[in-house]
């Protein structure tokens, strides 16, 4: 039996399906007796990139942070919304505004009570460019987002031009520079947040004695101010003298709170800004009707000249609020009807300030790490093992079924499937089962007998290779690679269900609908690809139709781009995927040969582990390579669209376009579903037709799982309440 501290290696032993005889039972592998109804031990489906909710993205960290941290709502059995930290809302009527009422039993693992001031930081923390977070796009429907990305949209200090003080105004420029121009020279916004002391800072918590500190800024270093007390996502009590929260770029950097007063220097006060008021739509705590609305965005909002003295940019920018301990608001700039569907992701799940503070980059470590979820992490061993148990600090004990949760970090799929039939792992999910071993689990190389432990479910994801536009920036290029792949060989290729497409958005197959859901998309059953089914019978988004393989528009397209291109055209491709899944392998052979089939290009294929995959791709340190992206809720503009627009550090292509940017932005005005749909997929095809990425199909849901494990939910989003699982001993009696 494996244990935690016992290398994966030693264990996951290689079977060699093809050489072996097959397990002849109702089950695939080994069924061992239950131990500890428990603990679960689960096969993940590689090393998580971390379990800080600020800086993951992947489906392999995802419902683990999910198990350690709670959310205003959580992912319920049916991957659908319930109610959490806050146990009811107010949506307003033009969908830009939720108003969360949170229960005061949450609690930190570290004791302190879990407050909506909490939910404030994170969402901010999210959102500030010393953060960098990969999700930070999950919050770009909030007010302020845009300008607060870029650094631009303060609070002004000073009355100035008539401004009063208070005014939240965006920077157009300074030293006399527009910022478009400056932007062309890329020159970087002089930081009006940065500030010096004349005297050591002792950074500690807020209201702690100096010699409390946990780090001490030598005098004259420069730090960036963050926030104030007494802001909203503060808020200490009346009278209370004004804190400041710096970062101090040391190392991987360190947060603390000092008083105000002691930072009296200023390194921008001098240089001059021009600031106009930002539009009314984007100021939070204001409600204008959409007429009013309209009327503000036309009028003209006139320049004034200040000094970086008079400019500080804080949280209070931003559509995010805690007016008290117990109620937490949201805004949108435009009126969004996902807000609700997003509160359960990791963008809305807090992080403890005070352990973030001291360590931004480590505090989600064992020992380090503060929790609010059902587990809390107690060890890790990188590329083998997490180990997690019941969190004796959470509120809602009841739910909670599992004392212990060990996770495989698994990069390879052979030696996670091996650990199962071994009987060493209780379940494997995420689509983590070889493609190799698929035809056996599947029974089609058992007579048509599969397993009874082996299940095939629809997945709400969609698989797609990447194509980096900063290197190929020939449209017809891209349309070239496209028009060459025959997407119905995938299903060939990967033997698990997957549903080829040459469209982007994922659903289910038309012909597979309900009677209701095809009136509500609209489309015949023999209408050919996909639909996604928003609401059961009345809303429903069918995505526009792909770059279908043609070989001929292939050749013609790659004529085009070599004479568009002249010397620029490259002599051959190089296509990445990361390591230790075998049907990325798989994908990458069938790409390889079919540009070389129909094209005649040359592609090399270079694989590499996962988190050096995410980090050349972010860095756009490649040419073309496969990426897939899972939704979280039924909706395409929050879940599968936004990724793609300018801003968003998604968008590993590098692709921004304007007419896509618009189309996107029209949408986000209307309040009518079915028109702001339409709009939505007219932005879909202009993002096809250039090709940024190149979908190739539908994901499917594999899993296996052992006969005694229970409550292990299979949602369309894949994303189990891990801390509801318990193993029955009685399985065999009651079956």
């Amino acid at each position: 039996m494996r244990h935690p501290g016992m290398p994966i290696a030693a264990t996951a032993t290689a079977l060699a399906l093809a050489g072996c005889s097959l397990p002849d039972g109702e089950y695939f592998g080994r069924v061992p007796a239950v131990r500890d109804p428990k603990h679960l031990r689960y096969c993940n489906n590689g090393q998580p990139e971390g379990l800080d909710p600020a800086q993951i993205s992947s489906t392999t960290a995802t419902p683990l942070a999910h198990a350690l941290f709670d959310g205003l709502t959580r992912y319920g059995n049916d991957g659908l919304p319930e109610a959490s930290l806050a146990t009811s809302w107010d949506v307003a009527p033009d969908l830009r505004r939720v108003t969360f009422h949170l229960h005061d039993k949450a609690r930190w693992s570290n004791g302190r009570s879990l407050t909506a001031h909490d939910i404030a930081y994170h969402a901010a923390r999210m959102l500030h460019p010393l953060t960098a977070s990969p999700s930070a796009d999950g919050l770009d429907w909030i007010k302020g987002y845009d300008l607060f990305i870029e650094g631009r949209n303060k609070v002004l200090l000073a009355e100035a031009g008539g401004l009063p003080a208070g005014t939240i105004v965006e920077i157009t420029g300074w030293a006399g520079v527009s910022v478009a121009d400056h932007k062309t020279a890329k020159d970087r916004l002089p930081d009006t947040n940065l500030r010096t002391a004349s005297r050591p800072l002792a950074l500690r918590d807020l209201g702690a004695a100096p010699a409390a500190a946990y780090a001490t800024v030598p005098r004259g270093t420069q730090v960036v101010l963050i926030e104030l007390s007494g802001r909203p996502a503060s808020a200490p009590s009346p009278g209370a003298e004004t804190w400041a929260y710096v970062h101090w770029n040391r190392g991987d950097g360190v947060f603390g709170w000092v008083p105000a007063a002691e930072l009296d220097g200023q390194p921008t006060g001098d240089v001059a800004f021009r600031v106009r008021r930002v539009p009314k739509q984007q100021q939070p705590g204001v409600d204008l009707t959409l007429d009013e609305l309209a009327a503000d965005n036309a009028a003209v909002r006139a320049e004034v000249d200040v000094r970086g003295k008079d400019l500080l940019g804080l949280p209070e920018v931003l559509g995010i609020r805690a007016p008290d301990a117990r109620t937490f608001v949201i805004e949108a700039g435009d009126p969004t009807p996902y807000m609700i569907s997003m509160s359960p992701s990791r963008v809305l799940r807090p992080t403890p300030r005070e352990a973030v503070s001291r360590s931004p980059r480590r505090w989600a470590e064992p020992g380090r790490i503060v929790t609010s979820g059902p587990l809390h992490l107690v060890a890790a061993a990188e590329r083998d093992y997490i180990e997690m148990v019941r969190s004796p600090t959470y509120w809602d004990q009841a739910d909670v079924k599992l004392d212990r949760l060990t996770v495989y970090s698994i990069d390879d799929q052979a030696a996670s499937a091996n650990l199962y039939y071994t009987g060493d792992c209780d379940a494997i999910r995420g689509s983590n089962v070889p493609t190799s071993y698929l035809p056996v689990l599947s029974g089609d190389k058992r007579g048509g007998r599969p397993y009874a432990d082996f299940t095939v479910a629809p997945y709400l994801g969609v698989y797609f290779i990447i194509v980096n536009t900063k290197q190929f920036d020939n449209v017809h290029l891209r349309r070239a690679l496209a028009f060459s792949l025959d997407r119905s060989l995938i299903p060939r290729v990967l033997h698990g269900g997957e549903i080829g497409v040459a469209s982007y958005t994922p659903g289910t197959p038309i012909a597979d609908l309900l009677e209701e859901d095809l009136a509500a998309c609209g489309v015949a059953r023999d209408t050919p690809g996909v639909a996604m089914v928003i609401e059961r019978g009345k809303l429903c988004y069918v995505p526009p139709p792909g770059l279908e393989f043609d070989p001929v528009r292939a050749k013609q397209e790659l004529e085009l781009a070599r004479q568009e291109m002249g010397p620029r055209f490259p002599k051959s491709v190089l296509y990445k995927f990361n390591t230790g899944v075998e049907g990325h392998k798989l994908v990458a052979e069938y790409v390889q040969a079919q540009w070389k089939n129909v094209l005649g290009i040359d592609v090399g294929l270079e694989s590499q582990e996962w988190k050096v995959y995410l980090s050349d791709t972010r860095k756009l340190q490649y040419q073309t390579g496969r990426m897939g992206w899972i939704g979280t809720a039924a909706d395409p503009e929050s879940e599968f669209l936004r990724i793609f627009r300018c801003s968003s550090p998604n968008n590993r292509p590098a692709w921004c376009n304007p007419k896509y940017e618009a189309l996107m932005d029209e949408a986000a005005t209307m309040t009518d579903r079915k028109a702001r749909l339409a709009k939505l997929r007219e932005a879909e095809a202009v993002f096809i037709e250039e090709a940024p990425v190149i979908p190739l199909y539908n994901y499917t849901q594999k899993h296996l799982q052992k006969p005694y494990v229970r409550d292990l939910h299979i949602n369309f989003i894949d994303q189990p309440p891990l801390w509801r699982v318990w193993l029955d001993p009685d399985w065999k009696r009651k079956k």
